[in-house]
């Protein structure tokens, strides 16, 4: 039990990474909290934690790998969880730009884990069209 999405992007595969992982506080939808950031410490071991306006952080994960510009991994565990699930994002070079690959898996840990499965399917696709957004937005092309 996989969630896959794929997208193609007019950036070169570092530029691609590095928007995605020290600039994902810019682009990720806020969603936890009004006012909230995302930020991923960029090593492994390094946090994947929100940071709220009122200055308290609410750890999502930890960095699983982290290669630039080719892959960034990290374990995945809403509020309500018992157990965490995992991302990988992969970013390959292909003609003029970059492709990139998300797998999410770990669903079969825990039914109730299961059960969030079809909305983060949905979810990743709107926080890949806000990734895709930023992208645009870099090259000038605006939202």
């Amino acid at each position: 039990m996989m969630i896959r999405k794929s997208l193609w992007l007019e950036l070169a595969p570092d530029a691609a990474f590095r928007l995605f992982c020290e600039d994902i506080g810019e682009w990720w939808p806020r969603g936890f909290a009004e006012g909230s950031k995302l930020v991923l410490a960029g090593r492994v071991g390094g946090r994947l934690f929100e940071r709220r306006t009122d200055g308290t952080e609410y750890e999502i994960g930890r960095v699983t790998a982290y290669e630039p510009p080719s892959v960034v991994a990290f374990t995945w565990k809403a509020p309500s969880w018992s157990r965490s699930t995992q991302v990988e994002i992969r970013l390959k070079q292909e003609r003029n730009g970059t492709r990139l690959e998300l797998e999410h898996g770990g669903w079969e840990t825990d039914p109730k884990i299961n059960e969030y499965k079809d909305n983060y399917d949905t979810g990743w696709e709107t926080i890949l069209e806000q990734y895709q957004a930023a992208v645009r937005a870099r090259l000038g092309g605006g939202p």
